[in-house]
């Protein structure tokens, strides 16, 4: 069988790169060792409940054809009105302490307008400074835009025009979010709500780069927040039928244990039953670090390669807590669909009480049934708890001990929802899973259990991987797409990194097929 791509690994990056690839005439093969395509992006069953693995919610789609990364990925395979979408009501609430010691309860809406005049009643006279972060973040926004679908050579000249056309868009990419919080003037009290959504990338605010969470919040904000109804298997399920249907293939239960290379040149993969595939372009949704390491043979790694993977630092690991309710959400009092809480406002000190699990206080908690009633039978409710870890902490329990500090863990996060929210959910638990960074681990490949990819700040962030024309093509023939790749981690980052991957392959079989070296 002949392919013209292979992709290892049906994540929602490996299975948006299979479809742009399939949508542009190319044979393509999907492998996949689990028996199930999506990755994170899936759900399971426990008693009469289905539950979310992963997405709380996407940013970049929206209800309007052609607006937003992830809906205009969709409209081009034409799978958008294929996925059944349910938008979230509100942005998020926000439950921490201010640097005094107050305690901070905001919920904030979607749409731009709506969301400065909400902070306006929690924080009089933001509203100025709030605006011009929006202006500056739609500048942002375009200029990105510009830099990736320039064909242009990046040199001094390119710059000076990108400096003159996007000024605050370059002026603003080298500092991190609190930098840029305070050029702007931003009342204290507005920074503190804001920065609850680091969270997103791991990162506190006083590293993250501020064009890497601008981005975020202006897509979320500007177009709202959306889950499938189905769950986020649905995405992965309709993009396989896609690339199925289309003459490409996907083979579940099939782990490749061999990236196949000659002279320095990616030339197929062999399989853990031994079978071998031949084919000169690979596009790798896994990290980097496991790539070299186990897929490899460490003569067939460039030096350049190694240098810029040791380079990196994992990104957060992640752990859930899956919780059915015997009750409905309504008659418990549970309000929001969203809720962030923390222990401290202040980014950096949340940052390191996530180092370990005994001092690790903070929590996402997402209630699907206030963004789609049907999430769960009548009269019953689905709550969700995510947390992250700074560390690789769950490393140093002991295997005995194991199972008992999951259990005490998924108590105390409980607790602190109950606390902070005033609601009594404990005595109504009648499904309880908890998934810890060593299942997150077991169950998608990644190194730790990290679920948010190589860390990304001012150092090294999309921005920065894309102007040094990082394209993974050290090793020529593979590239990279998903949580580890250019775009970093995330729902919307792994559709946009797998879009973007297949283009720069094609863009390698063109040249190829030119003769081009």
């Amino acid at each position: 069988m002949d392919f013209d791509i292979i992709v290892i690994g049906a994540g929602l990056g490996g299975l948006t790169a299979a479809a742009c690839a399939t949508k542009n005439g190319k044979k393509v093969l999907v492998l996949e060792r689990n028996l199930t395509p999506g990755g994170s992006a899936t759900s399971f069953t426990r008693g009469r409940f289905e539950f979310e693995a992963s997405l709380h919610s996407l940013c970049g789609y929206s209800n309007t054809q052609g607006v937003g990364d992830v809906r205009i990925i969709f409209d081009e395979l034409g799978i958008s009105n294929k996925i059944e979408w349910c938008k979230l009501p509100t942005a998020f609430r926000v439950i921490t302490k201010s640097k005094n010691g107050e305690k901070i309860d905001a919920t904030l809406p979607f749409g731009i307008e709506n969301f400065i005049k909400a902070m306006e009643e929690y924080v009089p006279e933001s509203t100025a400074s709030l605006e011009k972060l929006f202006d500056v973040a739609e500048v942002t926004v375009d200029g990105i835009n510009h830099l990736c679908a320039t064909e242009e050579k990046i040199n001094m000249s390119f710059a000076k025009n990108l400096l003159k056309e996007y000024g605050n868009f370059v002026r603003t990419a080298p500092y991190t979010v609190n930098e840029v919080f305070s050029a702007l003037n931003i009342p204290q009290r507005a920074r503190e709500i804001l920065s609850s959504l680091w969270i997103f990338h791991g990162v506190d605010c006083d590293r993250l780069s501020f064009t890497e969470y601008i981005l975020t919040l202006y897509n979320y904000i500007q177009f709202g927040g959306y889950v499938p109804k189905n769950r986020s298997s649905e995405i992965a399920l309709t993009l396989a039928g896609f690339i199925e249907d289309n003459g490409s293939q996907i083979w579940l239960g099939s782990e490749v244990a061999r990236i196949i290379f000659e002279n320095n040149e990616a030339k197929g993969v062999i399989l853990s039953n031994g079978e071998k595939i031949l084919c000169n372009h690979i596009i790798a949704n896994c990290s980097p670090t496991f790539a070299y390491s186990k897929m490899m043979k460490a003569t067939d790694v460039p030096v350049t390669a190694t240098k810029r993977s040791n380079m990196r630092t994992f990104g957060a690991r992640g752990a859930a807590i899956y919780v059915g309710l015997n009750r409905s959400m309504n008659d418990l009092g549970i309000t929001d669909c969203n809720t962030i809480i923390t222990e401290s406002a202040d980014s950096s000190v949340q940052y390191d009480l996530m180092r370990t699990l005994s001092s690790n206080n903070m929590c996402r908690v997402s209630c699907l049934n206030a963004i789609n009633p049907e999430a769960s039978p009548k009269g019953t409710a689905i709550l969700t708890f995510t947390t992250l870890f700074t560390e690789n902490c769950w490393a140093n329990i002991d295997p005995e001990n194991y199972f008992e500090e999951k259990d005490a863990f998924a108590k105390r996060i409980i607790k602190l929802y109950e606390d902070s929210c005033g609601v009594k959910i404990s005595e109504n638990i009648e499904e309880l899973e908890i998934a810890t960074p060593l299942t997150f681990a077991r169950y998608l490949n990644t190194p730790q259990g990290v679920i948010y990819g190589y860390s990304t700040d001012t150092t090294d962030n999309m921005l920065s991987r894309f102007m040094t024309e990082e394209s993974d093509s050290d090793t020529k023939g593979l590239r990279f797409c998903g949580g580890f790749g250019t775009q970093g981690a995330g729902v919307h980052s792994a559709i946009a990194s797998g879009r973007n991957t297949c283009y720069a392959t094609l863009y390698d079989i063109e040249k190829e097929d030119k003769g081009v070296k």
